[in-house]
């Protein structure tokens, strides 16, 4: 009897190390790993047209925004693995001969390098700015995002029609009414709007934010088209301060303390 319990207690103990090995040493894995685990919740399904911001998805679906040759013209296999049926892991792919398979981080994130890798840190900053912190508790050691200049892995890549991640030929505002692009580094500030772009407010594009652009900004308020004859290829929205996609009155208070700073 005493024998029996020994070995029942050997066999316990052996199952315990076991399962406590397995807690341990398991793999890493995210804890939203697929777009309908917690991106659907705000953002809809991949096939359909909700937008938090109020644009409008070419053919009503952020998927064919995504695939359609017509617009990101995106090598199916950057975002989807085999039979995940329109439900994209968020890092993970089958990947291309000119891709790694990163998934959504691929265009949504930077590659960090070492244990972090290609992740989303600048999304989870730029959700952090709107108050959504529910991926945070999990990503208290995230590094700070890199500058919205810095290139997304499948960018430029023959796989895909983006390539531009300042936006600077204004061609990829991709969904209808996007005037502004993405926020990668999740700072507030999108695409050409962000310094890391060049300077806010330097609405005669020499670099610099200074008197000299003055002219510019109250030119770029009262004729348009004359800035941009004037001004050439000089993005009008790097005077649009209130991030409503047009230069007006509302911006001049956001541009006459950005001078003055």
């Amino acid at each position: 009897m005493r024998r029996e319990r020994r070995r029942t207690l050997r066999r316990g103990w052996a199952t315990a190390v076991v399962v406590v090995t397995a807690v341990l040493f398991v793999p890493q894995t995210s804890a939203v790993p697929r777009y309908n685990d917690y991106c659907n919740v705000c953002h809809g399904a991949f096939t359909d047209a909700t937008s938090p911001g109020g644009t409008v998805f070419p053919q009503d679906s952020k998927h064919q925004m995504h695939r359609s040759s017509q617009f990101m013209n995106t090598d199916c296999n950057l975002c989807h693995t085999t039979g995940d049926q329109n439900n994209p892991f968020i890092a993970q792919s089958n990947g291309t001969a000119n891709n790694p398979g990163v998934g959504c981080t691929g265009c949504h994130g930077r590659d960090y390098g070492g244990t972090v890798g290609s992740s989303g840190v600048g999304l989870r900053a730029r959700h952090a700015l709107h108050g959504i912190t529910t991926c945070g508790f999990c990503h208290l050691e995230d590094p700070p995002p890199l500058p919205e200049n810095v290139l997304p892995i499948y960018y430029g890549t023959p796989d895909t029609n983006v390539g531009e991640a300042c936006n600077e030929s204004g061609l990829e505002n991709w969904s209808i009414g996007d005037l502004v692009g993405l926020d990668n580094d999740g700072d507030g500030y999108y695409d050409g709007n962000d310094a890391d772009c060049g300077v806010l407010g330097d609405i005669n594009c020499d670099d610099l934010l200074d008197p000299a652009d003055v002219e510019a900004f109250v030119l770029a308020l009262i004729d348009p088209e004359g800035h941009q004859t004037l001004y050439g290829e000089c993005d009008i929205l790097k005077a649009d301060f209130d991030y409503n996609g047009e230069v007006n009155g509302s911006d001049a208070q956001g541009f006459i303390d950005a001078l003055i700073e």
